[in-house]
């Protein structure tokens, strides 16, 4: 037999050798696709790295007012923390309010 079985085959398993191959066509141009990226990725990455050297003295002296908003920010979100303990404590220390029921007037069907 000169043509194998699948070529000869019926339409449902022409389609399925049809989707196998674009399936693996797509995978390999996925993975090119990511090789090319990361390539291309790691080599901006170290540019990049190579700049921050020279960038990060300024950063640092931009960054004090940034840090010191960040501390006072810290404190009083603790502050706020120690009020809410307070207040927790001294409202489940004292003896719980209950309020009389009221009674139904009437019970209507619908």
């Amino acid at each position: 037999m000169i043509i194998p079985r699948i070529l000869a085959g019926t339409t449902r398993e022409h389609y399925i050798m049809l989707f196998s191959a674009a399936g693996a066509v797509a995978l390999i141009a996925g993975i090119v696709g990511a090789w090319i990226g990361g390539h291309f990725g790691a080599r901006r990455a170290m540019r990049t790295e190579r700049l921050a050297g020279l960038v990060q003295s300024a950063t640092a002296i931009e960054m004090a007012p940034v840090l010191q908003a960040l501390d006072a920010i810290a404190l009083e979100v603790e502050r706020i923390s120690e009020a809410q303990r307070f207040t927790t404590k001294v409202l489940s220390d004292r003896p719980p309010i209950i309020l009389p029921r009221a009674e139904p007037k009437s019970i209507t069907p619908h």
